[in-house]
């Protein structure tokens, strides 16, 4: 009867501890929430502009942004997310997010190669987040994952870490890439909105770090 009783005190706990986790790939959901937003806001900025919806090639740019965003807030382990998800499940997702982020940030760069030579904020700031992501995604895939086991312990841990927080300084880069094109600095509440997203995180992240060494 004990045993029994037993087995049941550990089928409930195990249930609990089931349900207290939310699908990992809600995830996706916020990327792709957050990226529409910043669309409509492009578009709206566009219209009251009078000119041509649909800049497909920019979408190409903003859905990475989004990526960054989220994932890079995601890193601090809010309260609310490490109790509603489980943590190590939801860095599975950021692997491959942060791969396909970097694949359409690759093509963003090809379809605009050579278009922002005469904005030198353009031109500069968007090599310049290019080269700090790349490398952090480089180091990132190659010693933060389990997918490269043999290279995984090749540098210190804590040394990959602070090397993939070059993302920080690509999001910097980013937004002096878009205060580059006139037309999109111009464009509000998109520009606002863009700003705060960006250095508030970075902020936010800063402050992070150093809360967590105390």
């Amino acid at each position: 009867m004990l045993l029994l009783l037993g087995e049941e005190c550990i089928v409930q706990v195990e249930n609990t501890v089931k349900k207290q986790f939310k699908s990992k790939y809600h995830i996706l959901a916020w990327i792709i929430l957050l990226a529409l937003a910043l669309i409509g806001m492009v578009e709206y900025g566009y219209f009251l502009q009078d000119r041509p919806p649909f800049k497909w090639q920019l979408y190409l740019g903003l859905f990475p942004y989004a990526s960054w965003i989220v994932l890079t807030y995601l890193t601090t382990k809010p309260k609310w997310f490490t109790a509603r998800y489980n943590v190590g499940e939801m860095y599975k997702v950021h692997r491959i997010v942060g791969v396909v982020a970097t694949a359409l940030i690759g093509v963003h760069w090809y379809v605009y190669f050579g278009k922002a030579v005469k904005s030198p904020l353009g031109w500069w700031g968007g090599y310049s987040s290019l080269t700090a992501m790349f490398i952090a995604f480089l180091v990132g895939i190659f010693f933060l994952t389990p997918w490269f086991k043999g290279l995984a312990t090749a540098i210190p841990r804590k040394v990959a870490v602070w090397i993939h927080r070059l993302n920080l300084v690509a999001l910097i880069a980013v937004d002096i890439h878009v205060h580059g094109f006139k037309r999109l600095a111009a464009m509000v509440p998109f520009m606002p909105v863009f700003d705060i997203l960006t250095y508030g995180l970075v902020i936010y992240y800063i402050y992070w770090m150093f809360k967590k060494k105390n």
